[in-house]
């Protein structure tokens, strides 16, 4: 028998050492489900957290923000992308994701896996995103730059133009006065190329858009060119009327729908700016205030909230009350993870190396005992 032939999942394998949210090719999802590894520390993550998601669900809750913390290496990252499959019960081939949960037995406490389920049944669109990556280049300078952010990713989930908010306040209008596909495919008929490839060159594309906004009689001629016109303004929305804006979609939808937003990095983009943290704060209490426990904030940060929360010497205590929900992840269980998740071995070959070091424990015990203690 060959060494690699004595492992449960071939040794040879790519393996994915460093999880990057926004990365999900179906096979990698499939991967990352199959091979992920709940240890006891986990265990009680998994727990702490449906056990706080499930209060959103049954019933009305102000406290949805969740700051989970540790340092590379401890496996945030992939913990948020596993929570982001769960909460959407993502379909990974002919199984949900849930199934790997249950059926793989990852998860033994059967009340742990029923509030997991509860979870995985309600009707959620999952936003997960690295805000450093999805903010512009000079928005760190700006106050509302998070808002900004959850703005454009919020769009982009429904279809909009994520980079252009005021022309995703049309497409909305569109929506919701369902005509939507109506100008995408009258777009097409007049410029000649699809609506989503076309909308980021909009500087070039305006008489078009005005022609379809008029021959559709849905805007006059005027005032089509007049909301091209201040289209170009910079474009401003308060925290309030974003909140707003999620707790109208989520009414929408119906059905005790969910939206939540999954945050990769926090910690590492807010640094040491103040008002950025002022900014976090109030987007958390604003979305908690107007949705009460169906939109959700899930952030990961290399520092617990306490030590991010002392930035510049600023009480920041109010935001603490908010991420109610803290889960502290440490690389200690790095061996139960590489145990279980890449020397696992198939039955055959456990059975032969049990009986391979029952012959051979004396000499490997001789080899590595010395007599003055030290091994």
């Amino acid at each position: 028998m060959f060494i690699k032939e004595m492992f449960e999942k071939q040794i040879d394998r790519d393996i994915q050492g460093v999880i990057i949210v926004g990365q999900s090719e179906e096979e990698n999802v499939a991967q990352e489900l199959d091979e992920y590894v709940v240890t006891r520390e986990l265990q009680k993550h998994f727990a702490e957290f449906f056990s706080a998601y499930k209060k959103g669900i049954i019933g009305n809750t102000p406290k949805m923000g969740v700051w989970i913390s540790g340092f590379f290496g401890s496996g945030k990252s992939h913990f948020l992308k596993i929570l982001s499959y769960l909460l959407a019960n993502k379909s990974v081939g002919d199984r949900k994701a849930i199934d790997f949960f249950a059926d793989d037995k990852k998860i033994v406490d059967q009340m742990v896996l029923a509030d997991m389920k509860l979870a995985a049944d309600t009707s959620t669109d999952v936003v997960l995103f690295n805000i450093d990556s999805k903010s512009d280049s000079n928005s760190k300078q700006n106050k509302d730059a998070i808002v900004n952010v959850f703005l454009k990713v919020f769009n982009e989930m429904q279809g909009f133009c994520g980079a252009m908010p005021f022309l995703a306040d049309l497409e909305r209008r569109l929506t919701e006065e369902g005509r939507y596909a109506e100008f995408k495919e009258k777009f097409e008929e007049v410029y000649g190329d699809a609506w989503e490839d076309s909308r980021q060159d909009f500087d070039f594309i305006q008489d078009d858009v005005v022609d379809v906004l008029t021959a559709m009689d849905f805007m006059s001629e005027a005032a089509a060119r007049n909301w091209c016109e201040k289209a170009s303004e910079p474009y401003q929305i308060s925290i309030e009327d974003f909140a707003k804006r999620v707790k109208a979609y989520i009414e929408r939808k119906g059905n005790n729908h969910h939206v939540v937003f999954l945050v990769d990095e926090i910690g590492q983009y807010i640094g040491e700016d103040s008002k950025l943290m002022l900014n976090l704060q109030t987007v958390t209490e604003e979305l908690g205030k107007e949705c009460m426990g169906k939109a959700w904030v899930i952030v990961t940060s290399q520092q617990d909230i306490d030590s991010v929360t002392k930035v510049k010497g600023n009480d920041f205590s109010k935001i603490q009350g908010r991420f109610d929900t803290r889960l502290s992840l440490s690389s200690a269980n790095v061996d139960e993870v590489i145990k279980k998740r890449i020397l696992e071995k198939n039955d055959t070959s456990a059975q032969t190396l049990r009986l391979l070091y029952g012959q051979k424990t004396t000499i490997i015990k001789n080899l590595i005992t010395f007599n003055d203690g030290v091994e």
